[in-house]
């Protein structure tokens, strides 16, 4: 699955979110979840795959998605951070002058 390879290619890796620029690093890549650790927490956050999945797959469907909708129809609890991790995917531009916009 592509989509699974280019996941685990950003584990290990330290990202911000794309509004606030707060750093954390991916710790974990599995099959059912992202485990991400915000710098400043550092407390370990489980983002369920399926709000990942999900958001990525309207964002290659349509060439674009926003933050509000990754917190209205996929990830009410993490868009910032599920913005963030799609982001930083090979091919995905984001544009931070109204709302957060993601394409491809």
């Amino acid at each position: 699955m592509e989509f699974w390879k280019l996941l685990t290619g950003l584990q290990g890796k330290i990202l911000k979110t794309l509004a606030q620029g707060r750093t954390f690093e991916v710790l974990h890549v599995g099959q059912s979840e992202v485990i991400i650790v915000p710098h400043r927490t550092m407390k370990p956050r489980h983002i369920p795959m399926k709000e990942i999945e999900g958001s990525y797959q309207k964002l290659k469907a349509i060439g674009q998605i926003t933050r509000v909708e990754i917190e209205a129809e996929y990830s009410p609890r993490d868009p910032a951070y599920v913005a963030s991790i799609l982001a930083a995917l090979p091919g995905v531009r984001h544009n931070l002058k109204t709302i957060i916009t993601l394409e491809l």
